[in-house]
C-alpha cells in the first residue's frame, strides 16, 4: 500500500473513503495481526491528543506545546511492531509504516484534525474487513 497518497494537508473526499477503506482491507488480510483493540490504542491517544488541541483557545500554542508526545506516538508504534503476543505480532509493518506516515504529516492544528479523521474512517473499515473476514 502507498502511503505517499496520504495528504493531510489537503484532504480529499477519497482519502476518507476509496482510500481508507483499501487500507484498512490490506491492514485486515492477516487475522493474526492489526486486530482492532491494537489499532483502538492508537487511534484513541490520537484521538485524546486532538481533543486536547481543538479544544483549546490557542489551538497553534496547544499543539506546539505537545507536538513532542504526538510525535512520540511514532514510537510506540514501532515498539507495538516489534512485539510479539501469542506468536504473533501486535501490529503489522505495513500498520507501522501507514501510521509513520501519518504522524509524520502533522505539522500544526490542522493537520493533527486531519489525521484523526482519517484515522477514524481507517478504524471504521478495518472492523468491517474483520467481521467480514470472522464469516470466511
Amino acid at each position: 500500500m502507498n502511503t505517499q497518497e496520504i495528504n493531510l494537508k489537503k484532504m480529499s473526499p477519497d482519502l476518507l473513503s476509496d482510500f481508507a477503506e483499501k487500507l484498512a482491507e490490506n491492514l485486515k488480510k492477516n487475522k493474526n495481526t492489526n486486530k482492532q483493540t491494537q489499532i483502538r490504542k492508537f487511534y484513541d491517544e490520537l484521538s485524546m491528543w486532538n481533543n486536547k488541541v481543538q479544544f483549546s483557545k490557542d489551538k497553534q500554542s496547544e499543539y506546539e506545546k505537545n507536538a513532542i508526545f504526538i510525535k512520540m506516538m511514532k514510537a510506540k508504534v514501532a515498539y507495538a511492531a516489534a512485539r510479539k503476543s501469542g506468536g504473533n505480532y501486535l501490529v503489522s509493518e505495513d500498520f507501522k509504516n501507514f501510521f509513520d506516515e501519518l504522524i509524520t504529516q502533522i505539522e500544526d492544528c490542522e493537520t493533527l484534525k486531519n489525521a484523526k479523521l482519517f484515522m477514524e474512517a481507517v478504524m471504521g473499515y478495518c472492523k468491517y474487513f474483520e467481521e467480514k473476514n470472522k464469516n470466511r
